[in-house]
């Protein structure tokens, strides 16, 4: 079958445009290529392990890993940045290799050459962080296809002695209501602990009981000891503490602070007023009563005069509400401290008197 001259030309004139180095016209509907980055020559980073559990280890030192990172690339790994999941933990890169002026003038950490390595070192902060903990590290880096590379760190600390909670906070308690709290002390693993005695050092609250405690399951043991807040308590805020001595040769006795408070009919948001230098903006504290439709503020003082007090009444669906707006007077004297105490007068039986402690600045 014979072919024209006129349709082989036709059909071979784009073949040999291109063979020729002609430019040819693209359609304007044709997608326009996008670079790509040159996969060949990129640099990758890895890490044979990375994840590391340190398992058991005591509270108080700080615990260091270091990860081996290689560069199993073509191109120079570039680190631009290490950031941990928390404060407790901090991650540095290594310094194996000096970083060119114009890589550190860009940010550049560390680098690592193609089939080179450096570490990732990893520091955890174990004190006053007991028990298991995963916290994660993360490599931010040149790597095109993975740019975000993370480590893995798990522990598990061990205290001593491990008090649950290691502080009692025991607010918003009625007042004349009994109150009682349990806190559990126990030993490391394997140990043997004994409570030779549990006391309260500032006889606000007691300690009523130190009951035997058998974690089966961790094999650790040691006590649980009940602390009661007494009815006869006042209202107001308190401290104490609980002294634990123990059988324990590394911590012969341990410490709990107790804080607390209790609130009576009346509860009141804020408990104390701070003013910033030339604030002349009043702050307005609001009482909240048990009962608001027998509660009336029948005066409020101020007892330096730094401050002016003055009652605000409303009344909401037939009900009389007080609130109290402090403001501070403008020339505090150079002389003075700047504390003062504005005391509201109330017709409540348990709360006649309710006293507001002031800091204005000069």
């Amino acid at each position: 079958m014979k072919v024209s001259r006129k349709l082989f030309v036709f059909l071979m004139g784009p073949t040999l445009a291109l063979a020729q180095g002609v430019p040819m016209a693209v359609s304007p509907s044709a997608p326009v290529p996008t670079a790509t980055p040159d996969m060949a020559h990129a640099p990758k980073i890895t890490c044979a392990a990375p994840k590391f559990d340190f398992h058991n280890v005591d509270e108080g030192p700080d615990i260091i890993h270091k990860f081996r990172v290689v560069n199993r690339g073509m191109g120079t790994l570039k680190i631009k940045s290490v950031s941990t999941s928390c404060g407790c933990t901090a991650a540095i890169p290594g310094s194996k290799y000096p970083v060119p002026k114009a890589d550190k003038d860009q940010g550049v950490m560390a680098v690592i050459p193609a089939g080179g390595w450096d570490y990732i070192q990893a520091t955890y902060h174990t004190n006053g962080r007991p028990g298991h903990a995963t916290k994660f590290i993360t490599v931010t880096s040149n790597d095109p296809v993975n740019p975000s590379f993370q480590l893995q760190l798990d522990m598990t600390v061990q205290r001593d002695i491990d008090l649950q909670p290691d502080r009692l906070y025991l607010y918003s308690l009625k007042h004349g209501q009994p109150h009682s709290s349990t806190l559990k002390v126990l030993g490391k693993a394997g140990e043997e602990l004994e409570i030779l005695s549990a006391t309260a050092t500032g006889n606000v609250v007691t300690v009523t009981s130190v009951a035997p405690y058998k974690d089966e399951q961790n094999n650790r043991n040691g006590a649980t000891i009940q602390v009661d807040v007494p009815v006869t308590q006042p209202i107001g805020s308190f401290t104490d503490s609980i002294l634990i001595k123990t059988n324990n040769k590394k911590k012969p006795e341990v410490t709990v602070p107790v804080l607390g408070e209790i609130v009576g009919p009346v509860q009141f948001n804020p408990k104390n007023l701070n003013f910033a230098p030339h604030q002349e903006m009043p702050v307005t504290v609001m009482f909240t009563p048990d009962e608001p439709k027998k509660f009336a503020i029948r005066r409020v003082e101020s007892e330096k005069h730094l401050v002016r007090p003055s009652i605000v009444k409303t009344n909401v669906n037939g009900v009389d509400q007080y609130a109290l707006s402090v403001s501070v007077i403008k020339n505090v004297p150079q002389t003075s401290d700047g504390k003062d105490t504005v005391n509201v007068y109330t017709n409540d039986s348990e709360m006649p008197k309710i006293s507001i402690d002031v800091q204005a600045a000069k």
